[in-house]
Order: C-alpha cells, then sequence, then structure tokens
C-alpha cells in the first residue's frame, strides 16, 4: 500500500508551521538575553521573556501532541484535548518528564531538576501569568499592595542571577577583575560624568564605580542565563527527537515527518550554549 505523502497532509501542515515558530521564538528570546542589560537593553529583558515562556510552553505541547499521536495510531488530538493541555509552564514540564520516563528516555544533559534551570521554568511561567508577569508594569499603577519582588525582571535577577553569579563570579578571578576596573573607572582624574541608572531589582545607582561592576556582572548574567535557559529548551528538544524522528517513518505516524529538524539547533554542547549569543544557528 502507497503511504501518503506528508506534504499532503493537512495536519503535518500545521504542525510544521508551529515546529517552525516555536524554533525561531525560542532563538529570539535567546538572543534577546544575550543583549538585556539595565542600561539601553532593558527591554531586551521582556522580549527575551515573551520569546522563551511562550516557545517552551508551545514545544512541551508539540511534545504532548506527538506522544498523543503514537499512542492513538497516528491522531491527533482534538480542540477539546488540546485546550486541557493549558498554559502553565511547570504543569506541561511535568507531563514532558512523566512522558520521557514512561518512553525511556535519557537526555545525556542537564535539565529542569539542576536548580538554576528549575529558577528559569518558575521565572518564565510566572511571567505567563498576566498581573505576575507580562503585565505587571500595568499592575503596578495605582496599586500600593503590588509587590515589587513579582516584577518579572527583578524576580530574573534575584532567582536567576543571582545564583548564578555565585556559582560562576563571586570568589573567582573574573570579580577581582571587574571590582578593579570599576574601582579604576570610577577614579580617573578625567571622569567628569553624572550617573544615574536603575538596576534590575529597582535600586539606583548613581556613581560610575557601581554603575561599571554592574556592567561587568551583566556579562555573565547573560551568558550564564542564556546558557541555563537553552539547557532547558534543549532537554525538551532532545524528547521531542527521541520520540519523533524515527516515529515519523512509521506507517501511520506521517503527520509527525521532519518536524524534529527545527530543534536540533539547539541539541548542541555546551561551549555553543555559553558562548553562541544568536539563535537559531544558521
Amino acid at each position: 500500500m502507497t503511504r501518503p505523502d506528508p506534504f499532503t497532509i493537512p495536519e503535518w501542515k500545521a504542525l510544521h508551521r508551529e515546529a517552525s515558530l516555536v524554533s525561531q521564538i525560542l532563538g529570539s528570546g535567546a538572543s534577546a538575553l544575550s543583549r538585556a542589560s539595565y542600561g539601553s537593553g532593558f527591554g531586551e529583558y521582556y522580549t527575551a521573556f515573551f520569546g522563551l515562556s511562550v516557545g517552551i510552553e508551545r514545544l512541551a505541547k508539540l511534545i504532548l501532541v506527538a506522544n498523543y499521536a503514537l499512542e492513538n495510531n497516528g491522531a491527533l488530538p482534538g480542540q477539546s484535548v488540546v485546550r486541557k493541555y493549558g498554559h502553565k509552564l511547570k504543569e506541561l514540564i511535568a507531563q514532558v518528564d512523566m512522558i520521557a520516563e514512561k518512553r525511556g528516555i535519557t537526555v545525556p544533559h542537564i535539565g529542569p531538576g539542576q536548580p538554576i534551570c528549575t529558577a528559569v521554568i518558575n521565572c518564565l511561567d510566572a511571567f505567563l501569568d498576566a498581573s505576575k508577569g507580562r503585565y505587571a508594569n500595568f499592575e503596578a499603577i495605582g496599586n500600593p499592595l503590588f509587590d515589587p519582588a513579582d516584577e518579572p525582571v527583578n524576580k530574573w535577577w534575584t532567582e536567576v542571577v543571582e545564583p548564578i553569579l555565585n556559582n560562576h563570579y563571586r570568589g573567582k578571578k573574573r570579580e577581582a577583575v571587574v571590582k578593579r576596573r570599576a574601582a579604576q573607572f570610577g577614579t580617573m582624574p578625567d571622569c567628569n560624568m553624572s550617573v544615574l541608572f536603575t538596576d534590575e531589582t529597582g535600586n539606583v545607582m548613581s556613581d560610575a564605580t557601581t554603575a561599571s561592576e554592574r556592567t561587568g556582572q551583566t556579562k555573565w548574567a547573560q551568558r550564564y542565563g542564556r546558557f541555563y535557559t537553552l539547557s532547558v529548551v534543549r532537554w525538551l528538544s532532545y524528547i521531542f527527537d527521541e520520540m519523533t524522528h524515527m516515529a515519523g517513518y512509521q506507517p501511520g505516524q506521517e503527520s509527525l515527518f521532519g518536524h524534529y529538524e527545527f530543534f536540533q539547533t539547539y541539541m548542541v554542547n555546551n561551549h555553543l550554549l555559553l558562548n553562541r549569543k544568536v539563535w537559531p544557528l544558521t
């Protein structure tokens, strides 16, 4: 019997468009995280959170859809089933973890169980909550009860970046270099400048030494924030690849054919996750 051509199946086309979309918004989010800083790049934090929270949510849902197809002879879930997947990132990640365990998929890299990866997921999950996340700035207007700790950038710096700095920066040579340069910059005789910035947690920086040290910290916040976030994406990508790479060639599973290719760009080694600033890879 002749197998159907995947390119003629409406469901395949829908999944292919979705996979392409998800890969791109994950990449745009990771790239924005590489530019995020307290100065001119403050808005990049929000760009990153939008892309990464939605991208991780939808990649997790692609895994749930693939799992449904594998358990139902290639049939894809109806809208009533898809809507029940919800938008809670932590719950979606937990469901994917159960699917991976059930299918005997072991990812050879760190994933959601790593403490900083867990913090990344918690922050992005909170960002999907309108009042505490993507609409937090409007929620804060005229609201004396608004907790500044819920502001997304503040939460990210406190829960993700501070542990990163503790693990990869403080007490190391890189911190000493940053502090020395900041002190030198602040005492330059021709350094006649006015400094007024607000850092990620809302504190005012009014001297060159403090702002310069924060700039030095930002380099590591960007690098390792991207690394741990993309580690979650890599974990999901690996599971999706393991589930669908060969399955798409099986009779009845044509709707799953080839979509894994969009996420192989994230299935790379730690060196690339740490050092590549623009995503997805081209």
